[in-house]
């Protein structure tokens, strides 16, 4: 039998009495997405799961673009001339070089701390790679091989070349490394001392020049 105070509680809340339900009864609210929590409002035909493999597409291109862009950015394309990297070049050969290979890391604001001395870079040139950098000597760009690294003593002796008294091997390399006046050189901080392949037709480091980390363009990626 119902009392009619709660009878009357049950009218006045508007509904039949198997329908009211006290707040410890009722199920919690399902949580809404992240965008049904904006004031902006997707439309309806844009919640489905159809909508949801678009908008999924939509960020992989998006991603995809971003990252392409940055590869096709980070590419450079130049011209070998002369025959000083024969056989590994030939005169005329197109050359893309990765820009990226030796670019140097930005700091921001950090590397202005006077306190912090960062010089950092996604790698530096390797012994024996290929690399096109700005000529110390000349207003061009220059297509050699890595020799010498920073602080390497290099010889040149017996028609060959030796890294800090041991012999280099070079099976890139043709005819007799020869050298003039001066035969050995210490390389310098941040600097690298380079070669061309085809050692009798080559202006390069035997003439007393190293190549600054700065001026490198970038490393060989593809020959064409």
């Amino acid at each position: 039998m119902v009392d009619k105070d709660e009878e009357r509680v049950v009218l006045e809340r508007g509904g039949a009495e198997h329908e009211w339900r006290t707040p410890s009864d009722v199920p919690p609210r399902p949580r809404q997405p992240w965008y049904r929590r904006l004031r902006f409002r997707l439309p309806d035909w844009a919640e489905g799961d159809f909508a949801r493999q678009i908008r999924l597409g939509v960020i992989i291109l998006l991603v995809a673009g971003l990252g392409l862009s940055l590869l096709f950015g980070s590419l450079r394309g130049f011209k070998a001339d002369g025959m000083s990297m024969e056989p590994t070049l030939h005169n005329g050969d197109h050359v893309i070089v990765n820009r990226l290979a030796y670019a140097h890391i930005d700091f921001g604001l950090i590397g202005w701390l006077p306190v912090i001395d960062i010089d950092a870079r996604w790698a530096r040139p390797g012994r024996g790679e290929v690399i096109v950098f700005h000529s110390p000597v000349e207003d061009r760009e220059l297509v050699k091989r890595v020799i010498g690294l920073p602080g390497d003593t290099v010889t040149i002796a017996d028609d060959g070349v030796l890294i800090n008294g041991v012999p280099l091997s070079e099976p890139y390399a043709i005819g007799k490394t020869t050298c003039i006046d001066t035969c050995q050189w210490t390389v310098p901080d941040d600097a690298y001392f380079v070669l061309g392949d085809n050692r009798q037709n080559s202006l390069d480091s035997r003439g007393g020049w190293f190549v600054p980390i700065d001026s490198i363009a970038g490393k060989k990626l593809i020959t064409y």
